[in-house]
């Protein structure tokens, strides 16, 4: 059985997309922003909602495996920010992890930035 890495996965299909590689080269994190990072540009974080899961069994052999994560972008320019995040979607859907309500579209006084935070589920890997 393969031991598949959702975040490096989803890492690996961002900077393939032009758009986001072109706008968030170096600045695409998982679970937290360092204070180091530059804010000035968007910048991207994505966050597991929940441990990997085996899931669809056969002679109690797991052959697929589910994720959920959660993907926000940032930045100051709010029409820019909803490209990147119809590209992330676009980019989640080619391993069968699809858009699930709820999320954050809204923008922070407090650091001057737009926000659109989206979750994403599904059964992207199969493990044999």
């Amino acid at each position: 059985m393969k031991q598949v890495d959702i975040l490096d996965e989803i890492y690996k299909l961002f900077i393939q997309n032009e758009i986001i590689n072109t706008n968030c080269a170096g600045r695409i994190k998982y679970y937290s922003i360092p204070e180091t990072l530059d804010t000035k540009k968007p910048y991207i974080l994505i966050t597991p909602l929940e441990p990997p899961r085996e899931v669809f069994f056969s002679s109690n052999v797991p052959f697929a495996q589910s994720a959920a994560v959660q993907v926000d972008v940032l930045g100051s320019d709010r029409k820019l920010i909803k490209q990147i995040q119809t590209q992330v979607k676009e980019c989640l859907q080619e391993i069968n992890l699809k858009q699930e309500t709820g999320g954050l579209d809204t923008f922070l006084e407090e650091s001057r930035r737009f926000v659109d935070a989206r979750r994403y589920s599904g059964l992207p890997f199969l493990l044999f």
